[in-house]
């Protein structure tokens, strides 16, 4: 039965009193050692990888063991220590967020919760009430909701403050896919890119804009899922915004004349895994067949991910480079993660003191 993001309690804080904000996401490997137990942790989560409790650890141990050289390979070609970027990363989001929130008189403590390696939780939520948080604000880092990745993180941030902090309160901001700022940056890079190839008069019949975001099975969105009219609705909002700031510079006609993207947005995937049918076009796959037709200079945004790590990095600015090349793309750029830009933040701290701390919303409670 559909499940709804609205089952979150979304109780008024204090505006007086000291708030733990908690900024959660995957997380990633602190180090080559710790790729395998990511990957464990990653592939015993039933919202992810769904099999029988009695061989779901069993299987997803054997698949992580079988998995982990190459991953630890992809994360050495993006970082010398096989770190990750994303951990550090949120946590100086976090703290942009803690003191934007702390400015307007709502004292914030930063912290970051990850779902399948450190921080987890239960530490974070430790150390938080430990420096005097007395009330808790949980953000997750995808902007659509899912059940495998907002759900699936939520839940378990939510299990640890339940242990560690069980009377305190607690705001949950399940997603934010339409977010202002947050559409704002995403659509600057391309509008930038767009504008300065209508400059110079690139081809717009051998040109092309390719958003990408994450892929889900199939099974899921077929479930009940959120994901994917999430995702359509971020899209439509990025586009529009993309497609007024062109014509308000003049350069209309060239982008409807693009060979792809220009119109209507087009809308791609990456990071699928194994053999289950996975929502499409993958972005590895349309970008060959694009320049098989005539596609030589293609500029793809990312619309998922809220920092730069190895689906970022490595997935589009390195192997899809090598697949465009190969094919024959001409001129390949990509835009940015959201990263440190202050558009989003500023804007998503702004959402939260509005939601957060204004009269009781209550606790909702899921239709099912």
């Amino acid at each position: 039965m559909k499940r709804s993001p609205n089952k979150y309690s979304r109780h008024r804080l204090d505006p007086a009193r000291t708030t733990g904000l908690i900024l959660c996401g995957m997380g990633g490997p602190d180090g080559p050692e710790a790729v395998e137990p990511f990957l464990c942790n990653l592939f015993a989560d039933p919202e992810i990888f769904p099999l029988p409790r009695l061989i779901a650890g069993f299987v997803g141990r054997r698949i992580a063991k079988k998995r982990a050289p190459n991953v630890r390979a992809n994360y050495a070609a993006i970082s010398k220590d096989s770190v990750t970027p994303q951990l550090e990363i949120t946590r100086r989001q976090a703290k942009v967020l803690a003191e934007s929130l702390s400015t307007a008189g709502r004292p914030t403590l930063p912290a970051i919760g990850m779902r399948y390696w450190h921080p987890f939780p239960d530490q974070t939520a430790t150390e938080l009430v430990a420096a005097g948080a007395e009330q808790f604000l949980v953000v997750p880092t995808y902007p659509q909701f899912s059940w495998a990745t907002n759900g699936s993180t939520l839940d378990f941030v939510l299990e640890g403050l339940q242990r560690i902090a069980p009377e305190a309160e607690v705001h949950v901001m399940p997603d934010w896919h339409l977010l202002p700022g947050y559409i704002e940056t995403l659509a600057r890079p391309v509008i930038r890119n767009l504008s300065d190839w209508a400059r110079d008069e690139k081809n717009p019949g051998q040109t092309g804009l390719l958003y990408v975001a994450h892929s889900m099975p199939e099974k899921f969105i077929k479930k009940g899922d959120p994901y994917l009219d999430r995702t359509l609705e971020t899209l439509a909002a990025v586009h529009e915004f993309v497609t007024k700031a062109m014509r308000e510079a003049g350069h209309g006609a060239w982008l409807d004349a693009l060979m792809v993207g220009g119109n209507e947005p087009k809308l791609t995937f990456q990071s699928k895994v194994g053999p289950i049918k996975w929502l499409g076009p993958e972005i590895a796959e349309e970008t060959p067949r694009l320049a098989a037709e005539g596609l030589r200079s293609v500029f793809v945004q990312p619309i998922s991910f809220t920092c730069e790590h190895i689906e970022t990095m490595l997935e589009l600015g390195i192997e899809l480079k090598e697949i465009a090349d190969k094919a024959g793309i001409e001129d390949f750029k990509r835009g940015p993660a959201l990263n440190m830009n202050r558009i989003w933040l500023d804007s998503l701290a702004d959402l939260l003191q509005e939601q957060a701390y204004t009269p009781e919303v209550g606790r909702f409670v899921a239709d099912a």
